[in-house]
């Protein structure tokens, strides 16, 4: 018999974009690469960046005091904000609290200058999936007393070497939700299928200086990623057959189960270029598989008649293309997975943030389009580097309308400013000494210590 769901979930979510932009044109043509390449190859068209006075710590308060001011909360009453993120401040000292001393400062005169004292404050750190992490544990917490309230928050700065094969998919920002009991939002199972294995195809290693890129090689995680993905979707179907979540014997389809899909995106095209293996799987499962060659005119190749692996492997990807580009799965896209990309195309890759970005994407443009998705099941799939995967689904409440309403992504993602390329760089270098675009009550770095006990310490103000 199944188990009960619990009412716990996500009440509300904010999301925070800096106010910075690079076209991806300029840097295609920056780079010699087809525009084209990057724009309907992947799905790139603008990348966010942090301005000078911004941070992982500035953009987590930002969109933590969204939550707050949009929903009255009293800080007093916040009994944890944990946080994900793969762009730490520093080795021990936790970037949340970073951004819960700006929230202090900001709301001590109307809830007092102690209103985060018995605020539990934590990182999780694992690569893109951290914040995933900080969601599920957060969900345990709330459901053992319907009283509690928690904050997640993910936030990042995805950052590699100028002129890298990674460059192009940069991008920043940060989202905050709301968690506690009877949300408005989504209510979450808390049943996950989860694979690990420890690997390095993205990896952050302590060296002699300190560096914000990665040492990454993109096909190989891009392997992790599906590899993970499938044994942790494959994990979660055995756990929901045990607590009998399936109720007939009839094969269903995960995709088929969920109303739409929420990946984790490193680009905006991601999902549908990772999920086409497991589509046909699913299609074989269900017996309708050779039907569908049929129909589409399509034969698999077979390795025995090919004379070497390289061609066979050509092959095999050129038949995967002709599968991605049929009517079958651009009809499974265009209803599970675009939506969730369109954001992404905007901002670039967000790393922690990412997942819960698509998240808001599919919600926001779901009701600009009147569709209802009230009862509907929600998938997700997550994964950080190094490696992992989490799948779990969540069941959309009766409230999403408003609650969508009033994210205003592409409002936010509409609303910045485009640097030129000798901007862009400078601000990746670090040469570009004073802000770009700074505006009037937001937060921003003011010093970083020099020497003694304050040597690297953070300073922040409202500007």
């Amino acid at each position: 018999m199944a188990k009960r769901l619990l009412p716990v979930g996500i009440d509300d979510m904010a999301f925070y974009v800096p106010k910075l932009y690079l076209d991806i044109r300029a840097l295609a043509e920056k780079r010699n690469i087809p525009y084209e390449k990057l724009s309907l190859g992947l799905g790139l068209h603008k990348m966010a960046l942090p301005d000078v006075h911004e941070d992982a710590a500035t953009m987590a308060a930002e969109a933590i005091a969204e939550l707050i001011e949009r929903n009255q909360l009293d800080p007093n009453r916040i009994g944890r904000i944990y946080l994900g993120t793969e762009s730490a401040l520093d080795m021990a000292k936790p970037t949340g609290t970073y951004a819960v001393e700006m929230l202090q400062n900001r709301y001590a005169g109307q809830f007092g200058t102690q209103c985060f004292r018995h605020c539990d404050v934590l990182d999780m750190t694992f690569a893109c999936i951290g914040a995933v992490d900080a969601l599920l544990n957060t969900l345990d917490w709330v459901a053992t007393d319907p009283d509690h309230i928690g904050i997640v928050v993910a936030t990042d700065i995805a950052k590699y070497e100028l002129d890298s094969t990674g460059e192009y998919t940069q991008g920043a920002g940060a989202v905050a939700m709301l968690i506690r009991w009877n949300p408005r939002l989504l209510v979450i199972r808390r049943l996950i299928g989860i694979a690990m294995e420890s690997v390095h195809d993205f990896y952050k290693p302590r060296r002699e200086r300190f560096s914000e890129t990665p040492i990454f090689d993109g096909q190989y995680s891009n392997n992790c990623y599906q590899n993970r993905m499938q044994e942790a979707l494959d994990d979660f179907r055995r756990r929901a057959v045990a607590i009998g979540l399936f109720k007939n014997e009839q094969y269903q389809a995960l995709s088929e189960r969920w109303s739409k899909m929420i990946f984790h995106l490193p680009y905006a095209f991601h999902a549908k270029r990772i999920y086409i293996e497991r589509f046909i799987a699913e299609r074989q499962a269900k017996g309708v598989w050779q039907a569908d060659l049929q129909r589409l005119g399509l034969q698999v190749p077979d390795n025995a008649h090919f004379s070497d692996q390289k061609a066979y492997e050509k092959a095999r990807n050129g038949f995967f293309k002709a599968v991605s580009e049929s009517a079958l799965y651009q009809r499974f896209v265009n209803d599970k997975l675009e939506q969730a990309q369109r954001a992404s195309q905007e901002t670039g890759n967000l790393y922690t943030a990412s997942i819960f970005l698509a998240l808001m994407s599919a919600l926001e443009l779901s009701n600009t389009a009147g569709q209802e998705l009230k009862g509907k099941r929600i998938g997700f799939v997550a994964y950080g580097s190094g490696s992992k995967a989490k799948v779990f689904e969540a069941i959309v409440q009766p409230a999403w309308h408003t609650m969508a309403t009033n994210f205003n992504v592409f409002k936010k993602i509409e609303n910045r400013q485009a640097v030129d390329y000798n901007q862009y760089e400078s601000l990746h270098t670090g040469t570009q000494n004073a802000s770009v675009h700074p505006e009037t009550g937001r937060w921003g770095l003011d010093s970083i210590g020099k020497e003694g006990v304050t040597l690297g310490a953070r300073y922040y103000k409202t500007l």
